[in-house]
């Protein structure tokens, strides 16, 4: 048990230090299962109450891989693949789920202006004119150097 608890620690601390990024929410989350499964076995007593921590922690867990992920996800590359896909979707006009990948990717990835601009066109190609000139708005911000962002606010390119 407590070579356990010491790797557990240690898993934290390289973390926390940048030195190896291990620990994440998905050790936190088995290492408190496990801590409330063991007081559910020795403490008969108190198995109810420990029931309920365990049906919470699983669901938010359940929560956290699927629509509050973008919350929960504090990985660097985060954002990276769902832009992949949003970009993948826009090739084969699958719009709708452009939109739908763009969003998550610029919750992982506000500052990367490539994703606000290709949200941009995935709207527009949906006829959600507001969101789109938002979304170009907010590329444009970004980036004011780059020129298709600046065109697609109406603007010139800013040179510095």
């Amino acid at each position: 048990m407590s070579l356990f608890v010491g790797w557990f620690l240690v898993c934290i601390f390289t973390t926390l230090t940048h030195v190896f990024s291990v620990a994440n929410v998905a050790h936190a989350s088995g290492a408190l299962l496990g801590v409330l499964l063991g007081y559910a076995i020795v403490i008969p007593k108190r198995r109810v109450l420990v029931g309920a921590g365990i049906a919470t922690l699983i669901l938010f867990g359940l929560c956290g891989a699927t629509f509050a992920r973008p919350l929960v996800n504090f990985s660097s590359q985060g954002g990276y693949e769902e832009g992949k896909w949003g970009y993948d979707a826009l090739i084969v006009n699958k719009n709708q789920e452009a939109v739908r990948w763009f969003r998550d990717a610029v919750k992982y990835k506000p500052k990367v202006a490539a994703f606000w601009f290709d949200l941009g066109i995935a709207y527009q190609r949906v006829n959600d004119q507001q969101a789109a000139t938002s979304a170009y708005q907010r590329a444009y911000e970004l980036e004011p150097t780059n020129p298709d962002y600046a065109e697609a606010v109406g603007k010139k390119a800013q040179t510095n």
